[in-house]
């Protein structure tokens, strides 16, 4: 069985959830012996390796223009299906955005699914122009195509805006790396903080994840005065609302710390384990692969009060809503640890085995065998995330 995976962008993953998606299910597909050929976009590697551990890899040329090239890289990729039609037994397009070469795919005949990626028209980051096309693309794909949803909550706003069915088939977890106690040190020294006393966020610094917010609520809860200390680590380039956050940083002294994106996973790990609580503020829908990271490390997460937050951390988690943040951080600060619940919750639930099986069963048209089972705990009857 030969699989194509498009729309994202690309191998080795270096970006974002989708492409770590890509790369842990491919990973394990082609080490049960299937043929994985992962579309990626030239602009991103000045490598082009042919193969990735075992998958091999085909380029795209994409736009000049980074705004159009989504919307050019998926023709391309579309493009490349149709001419080659007789050679991939399934697809999976990845984001609705890539509804061109979405449409072409279903022109060659060639099964496939789509990963719908969550409401991304209810981004404030976006153009209005730009809302408008996802929503229009994500109706058109709802109707035309096979879909999978990476949550239940996800499935059901499918159902009910579109009346579309989906395929539920969550995210997992990479393996949590050793950590030395010296190395542990160095980096809690590094980053001025004490084990136990600071609040973290780990985002991207955009308005629907609530980091200037979240800081905001710190300086509000009096924790300070307590020794606590709050991180946020992911600034990559000033933008208006980065600005603000930097701004109110500088207001609070060294109690607030704004920190460049960090993708070193035992930097992420040391913070994650010895952080008071971990705020997770996405506020736009589906499975968030950074508050599954937390919910593996972090000994109290304290999430956005949306369904798509209950739906991971389910009574393992604390709450807050934007106008009680800081009531809601000083709670959650004294709450007890919960350490191996969410560890436990983590292991049932979001385990990339489980997935990449569930993805495996669906290529293979074998739909009655999707439901990915991912412990014997749910075997046994354990409640999956709802």
């Amino acid at each position: 069985m030969r699989i194509a995976f498009c729309g994202t962008r690309g191998l080795p993953a270096k970006y974002g959830g989708f492409e770590t998606a890509v790369q842990e299910i491919t990973a394990r597909l082609t080490a049960g012996g299937v043929e994985c050929e992962v579309f990626c976009r030239a602009r991103m590697y000045p490598q082009k390796l042919e193969h990735c551990e075992g998958r091999r890899l085909i380029y795209v040329a994409g736009a000049r223009k980074k705004s159009l090239d989504t919307f050019i890289s998926s023709i391309q990729t579309g493009l490349f299906l149709l001419a080659n039609r007789g050679r991939y037994d399934y697809v999976f397009w990845f984001n609705n955005a890539n509804l061109p070469g979405i449409l072409i795919t279903l022109l060659s005949g060639i099964p496939m699914s789509i990963n719908t990626d969550g409401l991304e028209w209810r981004r404030p980051k976006w153009s209005a122009p730009f809302k408008l096309y996802y929503f229009l693309a994500s109706a058109v794909i709802a109707r035309l195509c096979d879909l999978i949803s990476d949550s239940r909550e996800l499935n059901l706003y499918y159902r009910r805006r579109f009346g579309a069915t989906s395929v539920f088939i969550p995210y997992g977890v990479p393996r949590l790396p050793e950590v030395s106690a010296s190395r542990t040190a160095e980096i809690l020294r590094q980053y001025g903080v004490e084990a136990g006393k600071f609040s973290l966020q780990i985002t991207r610094i955009e308005p629907d994840n609530l980091p200037a917010e979240a800081a905001g609520a710190f300086v509000d809860s009096g924790l300070a005065a307590q020794g606590y200390k709050h991180l946020v680590v992911g600034y990559a380039h000033d933008t208006a609302y980065g600005l603000e956050l930097k701004r109110l940083a500088s207001q609070a002294g060294a109690s607030v710390q704004v920190c460049s994106a960090e993708y070193d996973a035992q930097v992420l790990t040391v913070l994650r384990r010895h952080c008071a609580v971990y705020i997770h503020g996405n506020s736009v829908g589906g499975t968030n692969p950074a508050l599954l990271e937390a919910m593996q490390s972090c000994p109290r997460v304290l999430a956005i009060d949306t369904p798509f937050s209950r739906e991971a951390l389910g009574e393992d988690g604390e709450y807050f809503t934007v106008t009680r943040l800081a009531a809601d951080l000083r709670r959650a600060v004294q709450s007890p640890d919960r350490t191996q619940a969410l560890r436990r919750r983590i292991e049932q639930f979001y385990d990339w085995d489980a997935v990449a099986d569930a993805y495996r069963a669906l290529a293979a048209r074998r739909v009655g065998a999707v439901q990915p089972v991912f412990s014997a705990e749910e075997r046994a009857g354990v409640k999956t995330p709802s």
